[in-house]
């Protein structure tokens, strides 16, 4: 059987890209974890704060399942995320 790796995103911010959706719908994860529910794997964690329209979802937890993830990016911290996103915003507009 082959062993199954999970890397330590503990203290880090995950930006996850899903399979099903628009690349615009990405969700930002602060401090996410693995977790098995039922016979899937999950990413399991909170939304960052400052991440979605108004805020509404900063700090409510959430459960990715890994199976709908086609990318993920990891990032040192919230400030670091912020900073690589605002660079790519160009008069306005996101490039």
């Amino acid at each position: 059987m082959t062993e199954l790796y999970f890397p330590d995103l503990t203290q880090k911010i995950v930006l996850v890209y899903l399979s099903n959706r628009s690349s615009e719908d990405s969700v930002v994860i602060e401090n996410p974890i693995f977790q098995v529910q039922g016979d899937k794997i999950f990413l399991v964690g909170r939304i960052a704060e400052g991440t979605t329209p108004n805020d509404w979802a900063s700090g409510v937890a959430t459960a990715i399942c890994w199976e709908s993830i086609e990318q993920y990016m990891v990032f040192d911290s919230l400030q670091d995320y912020m900073d690589r996103v605002a660079r790519s915003y160009t008069d306005g507009n996101f490039h």
